[in-house]
């Protein structure tokens, strides 16, 4: 299998290593484990359960559907955590000003203590990986991550031929 130029393997990819999403993939992997850990060896909650606390801390008084649309989770593992996180007494669920059959989430007292002790050190570890990087190649890359995160929102809306995944029903959909 011939080897890319140097430089070229995102353009160029010949093997699984090359792709850009496998590569991210593995980024997530290893750098989201200390993440993890620090989640659930620190604060004895999931990785997910940290998106939404984290989303709640930005954006407080969000109805459930906002906030799976918002981390790009399906609603079924949002209620999962949102339930769990309610159980841990770190949000509360209220009632929609003017529409009671709607809900609303906040941080509780104990939910905004753990963000505010967590986020620096997540914090922390997102600029650990940055840091072999000048200010022009992280200006450069949150710039092109920027792009790609709309270009990849445009592929999902454009891309109808590509089969939906139906995980709870065993794999592909057949209809």
């Amino acid at each position: 299998m011939p080897t890319p130029e140097p430089g070229q393997r995102l353009t160029h990819p010949v093997a699984a290593n090359d792709l850009l999403m496998y590569r991210l993939n593995r980024l997530l992997a290893v750098a989201g484990s200390l993440v993890v850990r620090l989640c659930e060896g620190g604060y004895g909650i999931t990785r997910r359960e940290w998106g939404l606390l984290m989303m709640l801390a930005q954006h407080p008084g969000m109805p459930p559907a906002e906030l799976a649309q918002r981390l790009g989770l399906d609603r079924s593992r949002t209620s999962r955590a949102i339930t769990s996180l309610l159980a841990k007494k770190l949000l509360t669920r209220d009632a929609m000003p003017g529409d009671r059959r709607q809900a609303v989430l906040s941080l509780t007292a104990a939910g905004r203590a753990l963000h505010d002790d967590l986020f620096p050190q997540v914090k922390a570890l997102n600029l650990d990986l940055l840091a072999g990087l000048d200010a022009g190649a992280v200006q450069a890359l949150d710039h092109a991550l920027a792009d790609m995160q709309q270009r990849a929102e445009a592929l999902v809306a454009r891309r109808t031929d590509v089969p939906r995944t139906y995980r709870l029903r065993g794999g592909r959909h057949t209809e």
